[in-house]
């Protein structure tokens, strides 16, 4: 890196590459927010499934309760449609957890991101603070000149 040069305005030479990381960190966040919508989406589901299976479940056991059964082949079929749904409850549970296992690995990329950006961050306001103290030891040196100058002026 060139050192700053006096009187100029303060450039941060590793501003390209502070810009590239924070576009990084901003698509992270878009992909992090992208597989949250897509687990919720999955756990929404998951809950609907339930929720009809559950609800299916007591339509059974109200014909139980009714007493006599007349149509023994509509119980089947209401069995056997229990058991659909369990089984599209297992398949919708294990959807949630590889997309919760995605949202995760998302969340680890948008941490590192997040991490790269803040260094970058903080190496630029480093930067920022070393040309200040620049700025003031080269204003100290003009003003002990103009002193010095003033004082062998009256001198004289």
């Amino acid at each position: 890196m060139a050192k700053q040069k006096a009187g100029s305005k303060f450039q941060y030479d590793l501003q390209a590459v502070l810009k590239v990381r924070a576009i990084k960190a901003k698509r992270e966040q878009e992909k992090f927010a992208e597989k949250q919508r897509e687990y919720t989406t999955e756990k929404d589901k998951e809950e609907l499934i339930e929720q009809t299976k559950r609800t299916r479940e007591e339509d059974l056991r109200d014909v139980f309760r009714r007493g006599a059964i007349s149509d023994f082949s509509r119980v089947l079929q209401r069995k056997a449609n229990l058991e659909v749904l369990k089984d599209d409850l297992a398949r919708q549970v294990e959807k949630v957890i590889e997309a919760s296992k995605l949202l995760e690995e998302q969340r680890a990329k948008l941490i590192i991101s997040m991490k790269d950006k803040k260094i970058m961050e903080k190496h630029k306001e480093k930067k920022l603070d070393e040309y200040h103290k620049m700025m003031l030891n080269l204003e100290t040196k003009f003003l002990d000149e103009i002193a010095t100058e003033r004082f062998k002026h009256n001198e004289r």
